[in-house]
């Protein structure tokens, strides 16, 4: 596409040099290498057609290297475009480079945007997508994660910054993750509307058929039933149709139907299936599924909320601090307990101290610098952490105390029947254990702890004993 252009201008292979940025400009699909877009300040897409520019915008916002997904992206367009994936997924247009001058602003704030943020090498694959989902938001102030209506959407609504990691048969996996996001904090949400997918493969692309009750053919005729007033006969139109005329005679009485309503009525109808003659007067419904091909019954479909998303004050703090945290980074550390769990158990002490005179503790230790910690290390070093932070713990405290993750920076624990003092003691033991471990397996790198100890209270619930221990920690 030849573009007039000033002078101060300079293309040089498909880099545009101008006023000290760089942009990548982008008019072929097969001579893209996604790895050039980190060494550019941003991207221009030369926008030929809607399926050239959404691939192209694809290939960038999937990428897993926050110096590729997060660059400025502009199309430099000779067509107006109406596609919502593409146009949440880009920074702006330019109808001529002549006017690059005008998204230099948006470049310097977009960029500097990107610089506040820290990234960190989350555990789990939901983890991972939430601080790339995040991080995208925060760059381009977006506080609003809208559901689009999308023809090319597996589940029939899109999430562009979210939906653009997965392909179309594997879509369904974003409403998942957001559900883990929103648990975690991370999104507050209000319903949009409900989707059905398939049971088998949970794809919203589904055709509704009527069908017959007894083979399952779509193939059927249909006739109204008629009640002849009168004489009271009930049956299909047909016995009623007589070969001499269009008018309808009784074929009971042999009166003529006259007037509908005073005559006769149409009660119901009578269908007749043309693959195995069977009548009924109700169908199956059936949802076929374009992906996989199997033919529900709309009884078994899986239903999903839409829903529209808001990020929290915390999840815009965990996108600065490149930290996520869900609970499948630390369900599976044996010798913990599910967090709820630990909830319930907990519970079940209060109410065993609300009888007895006994004195029982719960206790926490904080990471106090987790983005710091993970961003340097992988997430295979992260999970061998954890465990041997719980194997220090547990070989340290009663095989009676139950151990949990708040999160993966924050571990809860109980010391039941002993004094408080006793448990600060044994819990300072831990910490100084941890300290000498962190020492040995990570000598550049320092990691800090933090402790409270709290003794239970039969007159605060549990949610209260867990709000007042780690209220202090940052």
């Amino acid at each position: 596409m030849e573009e007039s252009r000033p002078s101060n201008i300079k293309i040089t292979d498909s880099v545009i040099e101008y006023s000290g940025f760089t942009f990548l400009l982008i008019d072929a699909l097969d001579s893209l290498n996604v790895d050039q877009v980190q060494y550019n300040n941003a991207v221009i897409i030369d926008g030929k057609d809607p399926d050239f520019i959404r691939q192209i915008v694809r290939r960038i916002r999937s990428s897993n290297n926050p110096e590729i997904y997060l660059k400025p992206v502009f199309i430099l367009k000779g067509i107006n475009i109406n596609d919502p994936f593409i146009n949440r997924l880009c920074d702006g247009t330019i109808f001529s480079l002549e006017q690059i001058e005008f998204i230099i602003p948006t470049v310097e704030k977009l960029l500097t945007k990107v610089n506040d943020l820290k990234f960190t090498n989350s555990i789990s694959f939901e983890a991972q997508m939430i601080e790339k989902t995040i991080s995208f938001m925060y760059t381009c102030d977006v506080f609003d994660l809208e559901p689009v209506p999308y023809v090319y959407s597996g589940i029939n609504y899109s999430y562009p910054i979210l939906s653009v990691n997965f392909r179309q048969t594997e879509e369904y996996t974003v409403l998942d993750i957001l559900d883990i996001a929103e648990r975690e904090g991370i999104f507050e949400s209000e319903y949009v509307d409900r989707v059905y997918l398939c049971s088998t493969c949970s794809n919203g692309h589904l055709t509704y058929r009527e069908v017959c009750p007894k083979c399952g053919s779509s193939n059927s005729s249909t006739e109204d039933i008629v009640h002849h007033f009168p004489c009271g006969y009930v049956g299909p139109i047909s016995d009623f149709k007589n070969e001499i005329d269009d008018q309808l005679d009784c074929p009971k009485c042999d009166k003529r139907l006259r007037h509908i309503g005073v005559d006769y009525d149409k009660p119901s109808v009578l269908h007749e299936c043309k693959n195995c003659a069977h009548k009924f007067q109700d169908y199956n419904v059936k949802a076929k599924c374009l992906n996989c091909l199997t033919d529900n019954g709309v009884e078994v479909l899986k239903g999903k909320e839409i829903r529209r998303y808001k990020l929290t004050k915390k999840g815009e703090l965990a996108a600065i601090n490149g930290f996520v945290s869900t609970s499948k980074d630390i369900d599976e550390i044996i010798g913990t307990v599910k967090f709820d769990t630990f909830k319930t158990m907990l519970k079940y002490e209060i109410e065993r101290l609300r009888q007895t005179e006994g004195s029982s503790n719960i206790c926490a230790i904080h990471i106090t610098n987790p983005s710091q910690v993970y961003s340097k290390i992988g997430s295979e070093v992260q999970k061998g952490l954890l465990k041997d932070l719980v194997r220090v713990i547990r070989s340290n405290i009663r095989s009676s105390d139950v151990i949990s993750f708040q999160s993966s920076s924050t571990i809860i624990l109980s010391m039941n029947e002993i004094p408080n003092r006793i448990a600060k003691r044994i819990l300072e033991e831990i910490i100084n254990m941890l300290k000498r471990l962190m020492s040995t397996a990570f000598k550049n790198m320092e990691v800090n702890f933090e402790t409270n100890v709290m003794s239970l209270d039969y007159k605060l619930s549990p949610e209260l004993h867990i709000q007042q221990l780690t209220k202090d920690f940052k």
